[in-house]
């Protein structure tokens, strides 16, 4: 099994990551951007998603991203009207393993980079027990713009002021969580939740390692 060494920093996608993603959770953020459009166009709700899938994945792999191309909205104001109402805790079965986790990998240093409402990442850390942390939960509201834009993971080597290689960028999406960091010379880990690759593309050059759950990070870690 490969090893990641040298890491100092670890950054976390939040949705998937620590979680399973689940076709509920799936739809009911995909429900949120769809009345976002439906909100400022005065479409039909059919409209409005015929519209989105247009957008989204082609020309941005963000949905944040796509509902404010379609509206014309800045991205972070698309993501806070996209969660109204949207509360990720109804999805989730609280595992003490997560908590647990962060005691065992408490010489790092960690961020969250998401492309979720800030505050709702904060509460949903806090349901999760895991509040406190993070040094901080990075989202479009802080850099602008969601991944897989560079901004985010620019913003965080900024602030540690450490070497590319010295992050670990951990997700459960290759292309818009672990590519990015790879072009910056981060290194990366894969979140699969046990899931086959005939479920789930086959592992590209962006990813270093694979765990099938969040709580196998430190079986992959040097330390």
């Amino acid at each position: 099994m490969k090893l990641l060494r040298d890491i100092k920093v670890i950054i976390w996608d939040f949705d998937g990551t620590f979680y399973p993603q689940s076709a509920a959770v799936t739809v009911a953020m995909e429900e949120g951007q769809y009345q976002t459009i439906m909100r400022h166009k005065g479409w039909s709700h059919e409209k409005a998603r015929e519209e989105f899938w247009k957008i989204y994945p082609k020309q941005t792999t963000s949905g944040n991203a796509a509902v404010g191309l379609i509206v014309g909205i800045p991205t972070a104001q698309a993501a806070v009207e996209n969660e109204e109402g949207f509360d990720r805790l109804t999805f989730i079965q609280k595992d003490a393993r997560l908590p647990e986790m962060f005691i065992q990998l408490k010489a790092f240093r960690h961020f969250v980079l998401g492309n979720g409402v800030k505050a709702n990442l904060e509460r949903t850390s806090k349901g999760l027990g895991i509040a406190g942390v993070f040094e901080e939960i990075v989202t479009s509201e802080v850099v602008g713009a969601n991944k897989p834009d560079p901004a985010g993971y620019l913003y965080i080597m900024k602030k540690t002021g450490l070497k590319p290689e010295e992050h670990l960028m951990v997700g459960d999406r290759e292309v818009v969580d672990l590519a990015p960091a790879k072009k910056l010379a981060m290194q990366t880990c894969l979140v699969t939740w046990g899931k086959g690759f005939e479920e789930l593309p086959k592992p590209g050059k962006s990813v270093d390692v694979t765990i099938p759950t969040p709580y196998d990070l430190s079986n992959v870690l040097n330390t």
